[in-house]
């Protein structure tokens, strides 16, 4: 799915209107249930955006997936639990991991990674991000069909990433200068890494359609600076969910993550630019 496709189709289930309500006066008692825990699967088109910071020279963003042959598009597991602790207040965890590697064995034009600079050769790459988001909710409107909350939590993020340099590669740092670079005895390495917890705030509202059918959306986002560290992060989602049984049902969605890490001091020397969106697909149990 492209990703202006995929924009669209999200910002309009975000700003549509309530869907009409159901005539069937039914029982809602598993939308309104306390506990709701969700596992499947997250499908993510990739873009990605890195610079590790050298002692001499801060390079330009390396696009990960175009210049390092990191793929575009994967599917990991994703999942999390919810929990209405009382009428108004709730709290929810959720989570995914997503760890590519990539290769590219020639080298077509000169590559900085911190003080070095591979003129020819390969770059072998390692690329890990996990995502962990805790959320309290508060209840601003609630029914028996529907739930408008506030909320505010972390985004706690790790971030690492790796690149192994084989072939002509330059060493600013002791004046070595493309062209004709000597090619290095042994390859040399690049590696940054940080845990970022990023506070998010944001609206989330819930409406069950039928006894059985029931949609979310949800923005969340923020920016800060913590000790020395800038954090921004932005997420949208869209779900609908089918529980034809009374404990255990189905649920598919949309996802939209931009998030932004960026610092110059002894924790992270180093950004991190990542921009994920496509479908989850997930089984839910509600108790």
């Amino acid at each position: 799915m492209r990703k202006p496709t995929f924009i669209l189709i999200l910002l309009c289930l975000l700003t549509s209107p309530a869907m009409a309500q159901s005539e069937d006066s039914g029982d809602y008692e598993k939308f309104n249930a306390p506990w709701r825990v969700y596992l499947g699967g997250f499908s993510p088109s990739l873009r990605s955006e890195i610079s590790i910071n050298g002692d001499e020279v801060t390079p330009p963003p390396i696009d990960v997936e175009d210049e390092l042959g990191v793929k575009d598009s994967d599917t990991v597991p994703w999942g999390g639990i919810a929990w209405h602790i009382s009428e108004r207040n709730a709290l929810e965890f959720e989570w995914f991991s997503l760890n590519r590697n990539g290769s590219v064995d020639i080298v077509s034009e000169p590559i900085e990674v911190a003080d070095l600079i591979i003129e020819s050769g390969s770059i072998n790459s390692v690329f890990d991000l996990t995502i962990g988001r805790l959320t309290y909710g508060w209840s601003l409107a609630r029914s028996e069909r529907m739930d408008l909350q506030v909320k505010g939590g972390l985004h706690l993020a790790d971030f690492s990433a790796s690149l192994q340099l084989v072939g002509a590669v330059c060493d600013v740092s002791l004046g070595e200068m493309p062209p004709g670079c000597p090619g290095a005895q042994s390859p040399p390495a690049e590696s940054d890494e940080v845990t970022a917890p990023l506070p998010h705030f944001g609206l989330s509202w819930a409406y069950a359609i039928t006894p059985n059918v029931s949609t979310t959306l949800q923005v969340i986002g923020f920016a800060i600076e913590i000790d020395g560290i800038d954090g921004s992060l932005i997420e949208l989602d869209a779900d609908v969910a089918w529980q034809p049984w009374q404990n255990f049902g189905f649920g598919a969605g949309l996802r939209y993550f931009n998030v932004n890490v960026e610092g110059s001091g002894a924790r992270l020397d180093a950004e991190f630019d990542f921009e994920y969106y496509g479908p989850v697909l997930y089984v839910q149990a509600r108790f």
